[in-house]
């Protein structure tokens, strides 16, 4: 089941990925040491959205993805698209502090989420990655793909933190 490569397929549905799976597809991933096991680790998360497993197996897809995309953070891999899933996999997995950490830790990497963007600025981002929530999976990228993820990033922060607020 999960020698299959499901990316190319599974984010096709996904309205922000649309635009962007070519360039994924024909980036040269030879010069990534991390790409397999990035790659093996989103297949792994997007085994777990499928709706013809059970509860149980879903969940243990999620653990098994985080754990890998947790692995390649520890070996170094800095690449945006590891910490945008480590957001949504610990979110996912109910643990709002790791995943709130992630976003701080990524604000320090690349501060630039959080500061205005010049408007010829062009991002490009050569790996396929998942939106750090769900509620941006069928947000097209309107405009520049930077102010999408800086968008991305502050709901997800609000989302967190309103998760984290002790219920009164």
């Amino acid at each position: 089941m999960m020698n299959q490569n499901r990316w190319p397929t599974q984010l096709a549905s996904y309205s922000y990925a649309q635009p962007l799976l070519i360039g994924w597809q024909i980036a040269d991933h030879s010069i990534d040491p991390y790409w397999p096991e990035y790659e093996q680790a989103l297949n792994t998360y997007l085994a777990s959205q499928d709706e013809t497993c059970t509860l149980g197996e879903r969940y243990g897809w999620l653990n098994k993805s985080r754990n890998q995309f947790h692995a390649l953070a520890t070996k170094g891999d800095g690449h945006i698209g590891t910490s945008l899933a480590l957001i949504r996999l610990n979110s996912e997995l109910g643990n709002c502090q790791a995943a709130m950490d992630t976003i701080e830790q990524m604000l320090k990497l690349m501060p630039w989420l959080a500061e205005a963007l010049p408007d010829d600025l062009q991002i490009h981002i050569n790996r396929p990655f998942l939106a750090p929530i769900a509620s941006f999976d069928n947000r097209f990228v309107e405009g520049d793909l930077g102010q999408w993820l800086q968008a991305a990033i502050m709901e997800t922060l609000e989302t967190l933190e309103k998760q984290e607020q002790p219920m009164s």
